[in-house]
């Protein structure tokens, strides 16, 4: 995602239409939250809406359906990339915002979190320049 070879993130489960961002948290030996993806609604295999356009890695095998997409039924559009000034430790996710765990899967992003680390004050990486790229 963070190279562009990837422009939809693909899920099992529907993220609700109120989340506008994925924070990404990097296993070990990262162990941090270090990007923000702004994200479109998600696209899903029914016949209401368009395939893909096949320009990124795995869009392809889910508008075919390929056996190694099974399952990942939602796709979101990544419209920007940010990198944090200051990578969010897992130490720094658990003392200051309540975590217990590392954030794996679907975690939503704590309010103080969110007021903390503003988006527009990150790295911009990359952003699709209309709402139509």
């Amino acid at each position: 995602i963070v190279r562009r070879e990837k422009t939809y993130e693909f899920r099992k489960y529907r993220i609700s239409s109120t989340v506008k961002r994925i924070w990404f948290y990097l296993n070990a030996p990262h162990s941090a939250i270090a990007y923000i993806c702004e994200i479109d609604p998600a696209r899903t295999r029914s016949p209401d809406d368009d395939p893909l356009p096949e320009d990124g890695l795995g869009n392809r095998e889910f508008n075919t359906r390929h056996e190694d997409w099974d399952r990942y039924d939602y796709a979101y559009r990544v419209k920007s990339v940010r990198k944090l000034n200051a990578p969010l430790s897992l130490r720094a996710i658990k003392e200051l915002y309540g975590m217990k765990i590392a954030p794996r899967g679907l975690v939503y992003a704590p309010p103080d979190m969110v007021k903390d680390i503003p988006l527009d004050q990150q790295l911009l990486l990359w952003a699709l320049d209309d709402d139509n790229s």
